[in-house]
């Protein structure tokens, strides 16, 4: 083989890894916000990065929903849940989120009942419960008063509250969204809606 030949045999192999290369990358750099997260069952579900919290593709029946969290599924795995809580909220009818207004809880755990809320409410129709807000004891003329003593057949309580450990667990038939501090009780309602979404146990 001639110089000629193999300086241009040269250059070839040299673009040829330089594009094979830009391509890893750029594929890298469009996807390095984006995985397929495996439940326990072996169910998949694609999460994406947003600008504020996650995309979770999942799925009831055939129809596909992006639920929105402020937190990544791998991100929730050490929170201890109770195990299938979520029939303490689906066999009701109305859902009161609830808070004590002594903690002097600010928007923030309230990020967390939206977040299961928007999920079991009738907007987006998997569910169908109507949801309110309510606070344990009187705050004001405007908000209902509502704590675990009002469960009935049909009215379930989630009580959003502080405490020593990051978890959500029930007392009877209240649900507690439990978090050491307010952005704890988002991470553990997020726990809870992925519990109730069949993404983690």
């Amino acid at each position: 083989m001639d110089e000629e030949k193999k300086s241009g045999l040269i250059a070839l192999i040299i673009v040829l890894i330089l594009s094979i290369s830009i391509g890893v990358i750029a594929y890298k750099m469009v996807n390095k916000d984006k995985y397929t997260y495996t439940s326990p069952s072996g169910e998949k579900f694609k999460v994406e990065k947003l600008s504020m919290g996650y995309s979770i593709r999942s799925y009831v029946g055939d129809q596909p929903y992006d639920i929105r969290l402020r937190n990544d599924p791998k991100n929730l795995e050490n929170i201890t849940i109770e195990p299938n809580i979520k029939n303490k909220i689906l066999s009701k009818q109305t859902i009161y989120f609830t808070i004590d207004p002594k903690e002097n809880l600010t928007s923030i755990s309230t990020i967390g009942a939206i977040e299961i809320s928007n999920i079991i409410n009738r907007r987006l129709g998997i569910f169908n419960k109507e949801t309110l807000g309510a606070t344990t004891e009187f705050a004001n003329n405007f908000t209902e008063v509502v704590n675990c003593n009002n469960i009935t057949k049909t009215i379930g309580v989630i009580w959003l509250r502080r405490g020593p450990e990051t978890k959500v667990f029930s007392e009877k038939d209240c649900v507690i969204v439990q978090g050491t501090d307010e952005w704890e009780i988002v991470r553990a309602a997020d726990r809870l809606s992925a519990q109730i979404l069949t993404i983690m146990d």
